[in-house]
């Protein structure tokens, strides 16, 4: 069970008469002075930051241009894109399949094929022909065969979906070809062979909807290449002989040049891959496939790492109010992902040749050392998993977080910078239990930045999806220098930009900024806790926590709090009086009247004693 106990709640009345009794100071200082006390020359306005975003590199289906829309739309100043490095590298990519049945190996990797119908058959037919094969594959016998007749007039199919472990066969499409072979045994206008590609989901553009881009490649028997485009949907005919085998080569990125000009080829992933036969008129539609290829020339490491620039500098033309920032998600470590936020991004290199975890927790901590050696800032992203599950019941949540905790604190976090804690629900588990997973770090004097993220894949509706959390940093400006500065020091609070506007600091006996490691002998210190733009209704719960080193033995938060009415903070701040005859931290939370959290502070430790591994520099009050 947690070890979080509710010590007292402040209603209204309460609190006035803590006030009166000068237990509790709202002082004597309008709140512009306040926050002048408190920022110390920050920027007028916190700069809001999505933290962890994906985009046509990774395995949704976003674009940067869907979330960069999303991003202007939200009013958000800084962008990162943290895309997977394995993913923007296609390291242990399948790059050839040999199509001799339903699942094969491709490199190790496993590569599947899924069946579909659509419409009305009155036959239909997906054999694996083990004794038929493309003479560019005749080392590996086998290949697909397709047949379909409509039961009527209107078109009906059978196809056959690409799949593959961790969806490695969605790809980028930027110079990407794709070839395969096929044997049209029966084509007509009527009766045809597919290759359907879709595409990334873009926002409404030059007065087309959102959605997603779809190609489709048919051969019908016709012997010149045709191009035809409605909407989303782009269909080209390719030549193709019957009674023969013929190979296909498709360059999907230069197609979406072709058909949507105003589209930024580039920016676009294959999400899917389906291969089909499709009838009309109860014609037959009869025909083989064979050795599919996906191929792009020969690059450096950091070929897509530069594209991705690219993208951003023309992008930052279409959205002015939007500044981006290159990071990276390094993936292929345990026990988590960690992002990569600096001035030097480059490409890591791979110990697995696959494109699977390196199970040897020495890799993640090098990727660590590797990120601070090139001057960035490391995150533990997502601690409780990548999967979005149901809640688990409370006491389950409390055993993951306390199993977490302990691995977590094994390694120091890997000695990673910053903790994701902004998750409204994650891996199984509510925010409460991520809130507490990173008390139990400041409990052991692992002094992490929190954070609040998305880890959005779809860039479609930043407020509205419930994972819709960012990053507010107390900065002089949105220049990179000065949010890494903030993200180091602790400057920055976290929450649900579509509920919450306000600003969230702390000061410590008015000099040490939120984020800080300060040290007194002192039996009593003040917090003040400023807040403006305080949900009607609400509470504002303040978390106080001891710094007593329990390491492993005991992973809980060790934490107590008080919930107090936003009310109390109708002059934008609070000061309150902290006991620190023993060493604590404090961090506060904002709640609207339903009890949900749309905002969290970052903590202030208040130590007797400089810590055995001393005060990291950024954290130091000046």
């Amino acid at each position: 069970m947690s070890s979080i106990s509710r010590r007292h709640v402040l209603k209204t009345t309460a609190a006035v008469a803590a006030i009166g009794a000068g237990r509790l100071s709202l002082g004597p200082q309008p709140l512009a002075l306040a926050a002048e006390a408190t920022t110390k020359g920050a920027a007028s306005r916190p700069v809001s930051m999505a933290m962890h975003i994906h985009a046509s590199w990774s395995e949704g289906n976003g674009t940067m241009q869907g979330h960069l829309d999303q991003a202007t739309r939200a009013g958000i100043d800084v962008l990162w894109w943290t895309e997977h490095d394995f993913r923007m590298a296609e390291h242990g990519y399948p790059n050839l399949v040999h199509m001799n049945g339903a699942a094969e190996q491709v490199n190790g990797v496993a590569w599947s094929w899924a069946e579909q119908r659509e419409g009305t058959l009155a036959s239909s037919q997906v054999l694996w022909d083990k004794t038929t094969a493309s003479p560019g594959d005749a080392s590996t016998p086998g290949s697909v065969r397709l047949s379909a007749t409509s039961a009527g007039r209107d078109a009906a199919a059978v196809r056959i979906s690409a799949g593959a472990t961790n969806t490695v066969m969605q790809r980028s499409l930027y110079d990407q070809t794709i070839e395969v072979d096929v044997f049209p045994a029966e084509v007509s206008p009527h009766a045809y062979l597919t290759l359907v590609v879709s595409t990334s989901w873009r926002p409404a553009t030059a007065h087309r909807p959102a959605g997603q881009y779809t190609l489709t490649y048919v051969v019908d028997g016709t012997q010149g290449r045709s191009r035809s485009r409605s909407g989303l949907d782009g269909v080209v005919h390719l030549p193709a002989r019957q009674g023969r085998w013929n190979t296909l080569k498709i360059s999907p990125a230069e197609d979406i040049e072709r058909f949507w000009p105003d589209l930024e080829s580039r920016d676009a992933a294959m999400i899917t891959l389906t291969l089909g036969a499709v009838s009309e008129k109860e014609r037959l539609a009869d025909g083989w496939f064979d050795l599919l290829r996906i191929s792009r020339p020969a690059r450096s490491a950091n070929a897509s790492l530069r594209v991705q620039a690219e993208l951003m500098a023309g992008y930052a033309r279409r959205f002015p109010a939007v500044r981006q920032y290159q990071g990276l998600e390094v993936s292929l470590v345990k026990p988590t992902h960690v992002n990569w936020f600096g001035h030097k991004i480059t490409m890591p290199e791979f110990a697995n040749p696959l494109p699977v975890a390196d199970p040897d927790p020495a890799a993640g901590l090098a990727v660590v050392q590797m990120i601070h050696s090139n001057g960035g800032l490391a995150s533990y992203n997502h601690p409780f998993g990548t999967a979005h599950p149901a809640e688990l019941p409370p006491e389950g949540q409390d055993t993951l977080r306390a199993a977490v905790a302990k691995t977590v604190l094994a390694d120091r976090a890997m000695g990673c910078d910053i903790l994701e804690v902004g998750y409204p629900s994650r891996g199984g588990v509510d925010l409460d239990r991520h809130s507490q997973l990173w008390d139990v770090c400041s409990r052991n004097a692992l002094f992490l930045t929190g954070t609040g993220v998305s880890d959005d894949h779809s860039g479609q509706d930043w407020l509205g999806q419930e994972s819709n959390f960012v990053t507010w940093a107390h900065a002089r400006s949105r220049d990179l220098g000065d949010l890494l500065t903030s993200l180091a020091a602790g400057r920055v609070y976290f929450g649900d930009p579509a509920r919450f506007s306000g600003v969230v600091d702390l000061l410590v006996d008015g000099s040490a900024p939120m984020g800080s490691v300060t040290t007194s002998r002192a039996a009593t210190r003040t917090v003040r806790a400023i807040l403006t733009k305080p949900p009607v209704g609400g509470v504002v719960r303040v978390v106080q926590g001891t710094v007593d080193l329990a390491g492993e033995a005991q992973p809980e938060p060790g934490t107590t709090f008080t919930d107090m009415p936003t009310s109390a903070w109708h002059r934008g701040f609070v000061d309150l009086p902290v006991d620190t005859s023993s060493p604590r931290f404090v961090r506060i939370e904002v709640r609207d009247s339903t009890g949900k959290v749309i905002a969290l502070s970052n903590p202030v430790w208040l130590l007797r004693d400089t810590p055995a591994g001393g005060i990291p520099a950024p954290r130091r009050a000046r």
